[in-house]
């Protein structure tokens, strides 16, 4: 992951909407749609609901392309996983600012292994828990639906709107480099306002992998985002 210096908002895919029984001809399609990144959800079951992919499906990927790979990490465990995920190669870890009691030692933690470092905040946790270390990491990830409940949570939560908008005047008042992503449930007709509303980043699910044409819908999505810049 790297801050986007040139306004353009950058696109990803989540792979876990992906065929797994063919994960490697998928990470070879995401590249050749044009994406920007590769979204790894590794989940553990317990913090939430679900279970994605283990550091060693991340190894086995990570030298079919060159696209960053970015993992959302959803679990109570953090420090279980992360010298695993930074050895297969991980650009980036996103956890949770729910999952631990003193994140700045996590962040910290996440320093010392030489990765980038973000903050993953549900619906519902307040974004004032975010401001102290919003200083202290690369990116922000806001969770536009319901995180591993399947078709139950799948649908995009206008909530987010307002989040974004608030987390990018924070970002602005530090003074910070920071990343402003949004995942969960966002599609096409999402691009535009949450454009206009601060993101950076998006993360896409299964909305983008259902399309006839996945190169052609990612062309569309940069247009769409360009019309707010």
């Amino acid at each position: 992951m790297a801050n986007n210096a040139t306004g353009d908002l950058r696109l990803g895919a989540a792979l876990f909407n992906g065929d797994h029984g063919h994960l490697a001809d998928e990470v070879a399609r995401l590249e050749a749609a044009g994406l920007d990144f590769i979204h790894l959800d590794v989940f553990d079951g317990h913090f939430v609901p679900d279970l994605g992919f283990p550091p060693r499906t991340i190894a086995a990927l990570r030298p079919l392309t060159k696209l960053p790979f970015e993992v959302h990490l959803g679990a109570s465990d953090l420090r279980r996983f992360i010298p695993a995920l930074v050895e297969a190669g991980t650009d980036l870890i996103i956890f949770h600012l729910e999952s631990v009691p003193m994140p700045y030692e996590t962040i910290f933690f996440l320093r010392e292994q030489q990765v980038q470092v973000g903050l993953a905040l549900t619906l519902g946790t307040p974004l004032a828990a975010l401001e102290p270390v919003i200083t202290q990491i690369d990116a922000v990830l806001l969770l536009s639906r319901v995180t591993g409940e399947g078709t139950r949570g799948a649908s995009f939560d206008r909530l987010v709107l307002p989040r974004l908008r608030a987390v990018r005047d924070m970002v602005q008042a530090a003074g910070a480099a920071v990343d402003i992503q949004v995942a969960g449930g966002v599609k096409r007709q999402h691009i535009s306002e949450l454009a206009a509303a601060g993101a950076s980043t998006l993360a896409m699910g299964g909305g983008l992998y259902r399309v006839p044409d996945m190169a052609r819908e990612v062309l569309e999505m940069r247009k769409l985002a360009g019309a707010n810049n």
